[in-house]
């Protein structure tokens, strides 16, 4: 997860009002109100999830105003030059079929190499 998007979700449940942040959500059943999780309520797994890694509105980074990093738009050769120079040192050496996986898996080395590997 983004460092600054959980900043942001942070700031914004602090935001609702109250101490803790507990505010409007504090009457909820299972919100826990401000003494759940040190003055933190609860947030369901699934909003979080929504919120944080794409959901309907592609996560914090589609959401105006919430620090989203921009779309990186360089080709994946560019995108993904170290990655590519990493997995090439291990043996591979289909560079299209490298960059193809480092594309589905945001460039991610550990998870390019499992596919690679299968």
């Amino acid at each position: 997860m983004n460092p600054a998007a959980m900043q942001n979700a942070m700031s914004m449940m602090q935001g609702m009002g109250g101490p803790g942040g507990a505010g409007a959500m504090g009457g909820m059943p299972g919100a826990g109100g401000a003494g759940a999780a040190g003055g933190m309520p609860q947030m369901d797994p699934a909003m979080m999830q929504a919120m944080m890694g794409g959901g309907a509105m592609g996560g914090m980074g589609a959401m105006p105003g919430m620090g989203g990093a921009p779309a990186d738009t360089r080709p994946p050769r560019e995108k993904y030059a170290t990655q590519l120079v990493q997995i090439k040192e291990m043996g591979f050496n289909d560079e299209d079929a490298i960059l193809q996986i480092l594309e589905q898996t945001g460039g991610n080395v550990q998870l390019a190499l499992e596919r690679l590997f299968s």
